[in-house]
């Protein structure tokens, strides 16, 4: 069973403390606006505490009637908005409108907003000095200028007055010409919006905020910016999960010439104040410990062959928190200790257990603790196991020797590339027997020299970096490795002559490149084999897929297409890799440019075709829209 990589309620960190300590102080606030920052790595668990937010304040709301509502936000899905300000007051207003069903009951205050929001929409357009939303600039001063403004963007007189006259009507029903302060435009939102939340029963509501740091600089600070404008508002909350130094790197690359009196670039002192500023509250994750992510990863690789559900499974996972609720007496998960806490259940994961026991120290150490890294190597090991029984070779693989070899693929990179150098046509390592002994017996560094017994009679490892790994269990003396290798994510054949090798990579790394250069290598495609031309597509196909993101095209798209355009019966796979492709978070660029690789008139284009049906359903904002102007330019 693959692992679930998506934010969840079901805590192995004792994350859910901080999420307890979080709604006690939203509660507690009352009537007074708090901005609260979630701060961690990159995959520390910010996502999975604003899930246990949301559900600790859907409890609350069900058994005790208070009037709390969660709202959440994604930045990263909403920047390609092009005001993230009003991307935020817009996502706001929808999700409070859908999840208390007030477009019946607050029609007109509703009407209000959308507005006061449209104004700001039309003001922002009509030209960038026009209306700035962080700045307020007042109506009259838009009015002042917007003939000059406008005559640089309409074509016509009639087009003029139409834009004015538009922009007239909003300015009346919005009331914002009743009052010419600069800050008029939100003081009628604020007003409006208040009204709305009186009139859902809605004491606090509370925007969790996600993904901020994967956002770009001016993006992040726009969202930060319409959060202090909601600031103004007794009966909001904001909590904000982000990489607290991605932030600090926002506010500098959005401000980079802050000087102080004396003409100093203050720019991180200005960042830090920024941000101490902006956010209240901050709550920084800590990292775990080798104890902590050692045990952490016993509970995921025993935890990929029992569900959540199982009660000796959840059994294990309170244990597991309750050790971790001290971490300076922390204590190892034992094989006696899974095997006592699971009873009848340890048969069905005994063998993942003793993986866990075998691979914990290496793997938490490397990975620093990190939650994501080690739970990404453990979904990563299931599934190249799963694909070796799948491509016939299963029984050839032990899942610890497998893990084993990941660990040096990942952490001792140049000793995995030329091991397969110094196998014996059986595919074992001869001389691991004599380097295990001779670490073992603790030699001295100049007489382990002598121990390599490699063709050329020089060491081509670094004795330190392979210590550890070399002594882990299980043991790979006298074990084919040729399996193992050739279950590896690049599929890549190690066994082959050197040049042919060298050659496969080379080209790998064209297809990564700019269509020019790639143009130049179209007779080296074309020479490929079928089977060599597969293994390389899997090696872009799979380097793609792990680089994670899909917002932009990545690169190797490119060199996909131009492949498969040359060998086409690489178009099944292509249209195997399209629909693979996340439909919440692959970018626009995904629907055009497949047709010089998978033409309309092959079957494979009515996979991709179907794949686009989806997208109008499943797929981000933009990438629907998109869709609907091309499919509608179609007919």
């Amino acid at each position: 069973m693959i692992l679930s990589d998506n934010e969840t309620k079901f805590d192995l960190l004792n994350n859910k403390a901080i999420a307890t300590t979080v709604v006690n102080l939203i509660k507690e606030s009352t009537n007074q606006p708090i901005s609260i920052g979630i701060h961690g790595d990159w995959g520390a668990g910010k996502s999975s505490i604003l899930e246990m937010i949301e559900d600790q304040f859907n409890q609350t709301d069900n058994m005790e009637k208070k009037g709390y509502c969660c709202i959440r936000f994604n930045g990263w899905k909403h920047q390609g908005f092009e005001d993230s300000k009003i991307a935020l007051m817009s996502a706001i207003i929808s999700e409070l409108t859908n999840k208390k069903d007030l477009k019946r009951t607050a029609k007109d205050i509703l009407e209000k907003l959308w507005k006061n929001i449209n104004w700001m929409t039309v003001a922002k357009k009509t030209g960038k000095t026009a209306f700035e939303i962080a700045t307020g600039t007042a109506p009259i001063a838009v009015l002042s200028s917007i003939y000059d403004i406008l005559k640089n963007t309409v074509s016509t007189e009639k087009g003029i007055t139409n834009a004015i006259d538009t922009i007239g009507r909003y300015l009346k029903e919005c009331k914002i010409t009743e009052d010419t302060s600069s800050n008029t435009e939100f003081t009628e939102f604020h007003k409006n919006f208040k009204e709305l939340l009186k009139k859902a029963n809605i004491k606090k509501l509370i925007v969790l905020i996600d993904d901020l740091d994967r956002c770009l600089p001016d993006v992040a600070i726009n969202t930060l910016e319409a959060v202090r404008l909601f600031m103004f508002t007794g009966e909001t909350a904001f909590v904000i999960a982000a990489d607290e130094s991605m932030i600090r790197y926002a506010v500098k690359k959005h401000f980079p010439d802050v000087v102080d009196e004396n003409k100093y670039n203050v720019g991180i002192e200005f960042s830090n104040k920024y941000l101490e500023k902006l956010i209240q509250v901050p709550f920084r994750i800590p990292t775990l410990g080798e104890v902590e992510a050692y045990n952490y990863i016993m509970l995921l690789m025993v935890g990929s062959v029992l569900s959540e559900k199982n009660l000796n499974y959840k059994k294990l996972c309170n244990e597991g928190l309750s050790r971790i609720q001290q971490p300076w007496n922390v204590q190892y998960f034992t094989v006696v200790d899974v095997q006592k806490i699971l009873e009848d259940d340890y048969n069905k994961a005994s063998n993942e257990t003793l993986i866990a026991t075998q691979i914990g120290h290496l793997l938490s150490h490397n990975t620093d603790g990190n939650p994501r890294k080690i739970k990404r190597f453990i979904n990563m090991l299931l599934l190249r196991f799963e694909i070796a029984k799948n491509r016939g070779f299963g029984e050839k693989i032990n899942l610890g020797i497998l893990a084993k070899m990941m660990l040096a693929e990942y952490y001792i990179p140049n000793f995995y590339k030329q091991l397969p150098a110094h196998l014996t046509k059986d595919g074992t390592w001869e001389e691991a027997k004599i380097i295990k002994d001779a670490i073992e017996k603790k030699i001295t560094k100049t007489s382990t020299s002598k121990v390599d017994t490699s063709a050329s009679n020089e060491n081509w490892f670094n004795l330190e970096k392979i210590k550890d790994w070399i002594l882990l269990k299980p043991d790979i003396t006298n074990i084919d490795l040729r399996p193992y290798y050739y279950a590896c994510k690049e599929k890549i054949d190690y066994f082959t002559e050197q040049g042919e090798l060298n050659d496969l990579s080379e080209i790998v790394d064209i297809l990564f490149k700019d269509n020019m250069i790639i143009t130049q290598y179209i007779e080296s495609l074309e020479k490929l084999s079928e089977q060599k031309a597969e293994q390389v597509f899997d090696i872009v196909a799979q380097k793609i897929m792990e680089n994670g993101n899909f917002e932009n095209e990545p690169k190797g798209i490119e060199g996909l297409r131009i492949l498969t355009k040359h060998k086409t019966f690489l178009r099944k796979n292509l249209a195997k890799f399209i629909i693979g492709l996340p439909k919440t978070e692959v970018g626009v660029w995904v629907i055009k440019g497949w047709d010089k690789a998978i033409p309309n008139d092959c079957n494979e284009y009515d996979i991709i075709n179907k794949y686009f049906d989806e997208l109008q359903t499943n797929g981000n904002t933009i990438v629907q829209q998109a869709l609907k102007t091309v499919r509608r330019g179609i007919r």
